[in-house]
């Protein structure tokens, strides 16, 4: 059984807040442990390409032991190498449904550091983000002494599935925007992302260039009377909804994670339009914004640096040139006949960018390409 309304709206306020002030970690997952009687709670990052594990933020992890864990024990995690096949972003489990504690009690990882660090036997995670080279997790811990985690708190889970991938992409880009500049509006005019900051009675507040241009076409997405519209009255009405519920969540008076749509365009290919609740960022004004559109244009290619392949993946010049005509959405037939090759060449060139890159289809690599794009 969930909290009440009135304690998922603790929880999901301190979860937003954290997301806009990177110092409010503590406070949601000391809140989210509480409220799943659990030990400890922590962020994990694992860079599945070079074989990193980290405790990135925690409640109830004492610094040693997250040293022991990034510096040792992360490798030998039982745990992760029993559930690595399976997890996928938005995947949750319990401990005892990968590895029995009989088999987790044979383990150097049980015995030489969970034990001495007070016998933490019971765990559950969610995973927040999982691309072919990293993977972001939330993980909850119990000792022996308590029961295993239960049904009802992966319900929990469950329902902040959701919040937790919104707020964690959401403080990715808050913390860019920091980085960028002291400024907020000088910050989101130089993200590449088309973002849309909204306030009170669903205001637009402030529209980033990129945004900009895009309402600027006056084709699909529009600002009438500075709210946001779409072409289509249904498109509207779906899109005034996705925005009442993020911003109710961001006052406290709701519960949903926001959402997205694709707004329909004359000719062009719609818009996808993610909209997501935000708390505690303001304009220096008396506004506060309470939820922020992020719009995507589907003809509007990202794409990381050929230098960036190379180095990073080691890739040929011919092999970059392929792959990033893959992330540009085109079938292998449409690349062999572009460049003037056989259907054999690329197919050995594929199979070479596939291993290389730890991907296996293009699917997988036009992701991990646009995550490149985004972070370059």
């Amino acid at each position: 059984m969930l909290p009440t309304k009135a304690g998922l709206s603790k929880l999901l306020a301190a979860l937003y807040d954290a997301a806009a002030d990177s110092s409010l970690w503590l406070v949601f997952l000391r809140e989210l442990a509480n409220a799943t009687r659990s030990s400890q709670s922590g962020i994990l990052l694992h860079d599945l390409q070079h074989g990193h594990h980290s405790v990135s933020l925690d409640w109830g992890i004492d610094a040693k032991t997250a040293r022991l864990y990034q510096d040792y024990y992360g490798a030998r995690d039982i745990w992760m190498q029993r559930a690595a096949p399976l997890v996928y972003s938005g995947w949750m489990a319990r401990s005892e449904d990968i590895c029995a504690f009989e088999e987790l009690s044979r383990s150097e990882f049980y015995n030489d550091f969970l034990q001495p660090q007070g016998g933490f036997a019971h765990a559950m995670w969610g995973v927040i983000e999982k691309s072919p080279s990293k993977m972001i997790g939330l993980g909850l811990y119990r000792d022996r002494r308590r029961q295993p985690f239960e049904s009802r708190d992966l319900q929990l889970l469950s329902f902040l599935a959701p919040h937790l991938q919104r707020a964690f992409r959401l403080h990715m880009q808050v913390s860019e925007l920091k980085a960028f500049a002291q400024d907020l509006e000088h910050a989101v005019d130089m993200l590449p992302t088309a973002i849309v900051l909204l306030g009170n009675d669903r205001r637009i507040l402030h529209t980033n260039k990129s945004a900009a241009k895009i309402l600027a076409d006056n084709d699909g997405l529009l600002a009438v009377h500075q709210q946001l519209q779409a072409s289509h009255p249904a498109e509207t009405a779906r899109l005034d909804n996705l925005i009442c519920q993020a911003q109710a969540t961001s006052t406290g008076n709701g519960l949903s994670p926001g959402g997205g749509i694709k707004i329909s365009r004359r000719i062009r290919p719609a818009l996808e339009v993610v909209v997501t609740p935000v708390r505690h960022i303001n304009l220096g004004s008396s506004c506060p914004v309470h939820a922020i559109a992020f719009v995507v244009d589907p003809t509007k290619n990202l794409r990381p640096a050929a230098d960036i392949l190379r180095a990073i993946f080691g890739l040929t010049p011919a092999e970059c040139r392929v792959a990033l005509l893959l992330g540009d959405g085109l079938a292998p037939r449409a690349i062999a006949e572009l460049i003037g090759v056989s259907a054999n060449t690329l197919k050995t060139q594929l199979a070479s960018i596939y291993r290389k890159t730890g991907t296996s289809r293009q699917g997988q690599l036009v992701r991990m390409l646009s995550q490149l794009a985004v972070a370059a």
